[in-house]
């Protein structure tokens, strides 16, 4: 079954980096857990104070493991590792893909620029829908006043030809 493993590291113990990932990685890999290749460290800062530390980094990374009766022989070696702020297994079926920050960045920057595009094609839309409504109002105006001007040659012509009868 894939897993995947979490675990802080405080900066106080940044140094040391390398040395705690490669014995968390033996915990696993001595019952029986093997790694996947790809694995994804960020620094951030903590929400709360972890014992005196507020910036950590986050270690995670996928591995597999066909005797799950290990898991609780990995939990307490885990729990009792002092390099080791926090740690949490999960089961990778139901977490998403593992991506880095820039990959997660990337998806977002494409979500934005498809967001933009979208926006800017709404704009013409409405652009073109109000120069439509515009020249609408034009053309009405236009037949208002040719209506009035027919109106007005209409009356023109009555009164000619009132005058010629009346004579």
């Amino acid at each position: 079954m894939r897993y995947e493993l979490l675990f802080l590291v405080g900066t106080s113990k940044e140094t040391e980096l390398e040395k705690i990932k490669k014995d968390v990685y033996e915990i696993i890999e001595s019952n029986g857990g093997a790694f996947e290749e790809k694995e994804v460290i960020e620094k951030r800062k903590l929400a709360y104070e972890v014992s005196h530390e507020t910036h950590g980094s986050y270690v995670a990374r996928r591995f597999n493991l066909d005797e799950s009766d290990k898991m609780s022989d990995i939990n307490t070696k885990l729990n009792l590792y002092t390099g080791v702020l926090r740690f949490m297994i999960s089961k990778a079926s139901e977490l998403p893909e593992l991506k880095t920050k820039e990959e997660r960045m990337g998806i977002a920057k494409e979500a934005e620029e498809k967001e933009a595009a979208s926006m800017a094609r709404e704009q013409k839309e409405e652009a073109e829908k109000k120069e439509a409504s515009e020249k609408k109002e034009e053309v009405q105006e236009i037949k208002k006043e040719k209506k009035k001007k027919t109106v007005a040659e209409q009356e023109d012509i009555d009164k000619k030809i009132e005058e010629i009868l009346n004579i």
